[in-house]
């Protein structure tokens, strides 16, 4: 996998997505903009037809912690924990399967992510479930969750949890993979019928100039 290709999120299935795999799982109606995520996923479409999300504050603040995180409160774990880390699972006929762990430990098998939000931890745990449990599916042996909140960096509270894996879900994402391969052609299809219409959109274009 290029890695270059991670910020258009072209080629491959990733922490983002796991939500998507799972939901598709569990029975989701499949929308339009699923099959846009999954035919760039597979490298069907370029990654400008899904549309990126505006950088926000609660982004910033959340690379603000990670940094505060990993050089002051944790810099003594710093030989043991590499950045930044990418897990990958290999599973034949989909897009690559990847995990962007904010820090890894690989001596333990043990993913560090990182979550800095005004919501208790238990909602965020909550809401971030899916990605929680992808970084099980792709092979790590323990996850903790180390959430933040507060004020950055005079008023930060920090609480840390070890994320259990869950049997069920793990079932319910191998099940959306299942589906996602079996829906292959049908995304194959959709993505050449959305090219043949924008093809035909700028050539009624260049004949109206």
């Amino acid at each position: 996998m290029d890695l270059s290709n991670i910020q258009n999120r072209s080629g491959y299935l990733g922490g983002t997505d796991a939500a998507l795999v799972g939901r598709l799982g569990g029975g989701l109606q499949v929308r339009l903009n699923h099959f846009l995520r999954l035919a760039v996923a597979y490298g069907d479409l370029p990654g400008r037809y899904l549309s990126q999300p505006p950088k926000t504050e609660a982004m910033e603040a959340g690379h603000q912690f990670e940094e505060y995180f990993f050089d002051d409160i944790a810099a003594d774990w710093t030989p043991h924990i590499q950045r930044q880390h990418i897990l990958r699972r290999p599973m034949e006929g989909l897009p690559a399967l990847i995990a962007h762990a904010d820090g890894y430990d690989a001596a333990r098998g043990l993913v560090l992510e990182l979550k800095f939000s005004r919501y208790q931890t238990t909602e965020v745990m909550k809401r971030y479930h899916w990605q929680l449990q992808w970084y099980y599916f792709l092979g790590a042996e323990k996850v903790w969750l180390i959430h933040g909140s507060g004020k950055l960096p005079e008023d930060v509270r920090i609480a840390f949890r070890t994320v259990e894996k869950d049997p069920a879900a793990q079932e319910q994402l191998m099940r959306g993979l299942c589906r996602i391969q079996k829906m292959r052609h049908m995304i194959q299809q959709m993505a050449e019928m959305i090219e043949l219409k924008d093809e035909d959109e700028e050539d009624n274009e260049s004949k109206g100039d």
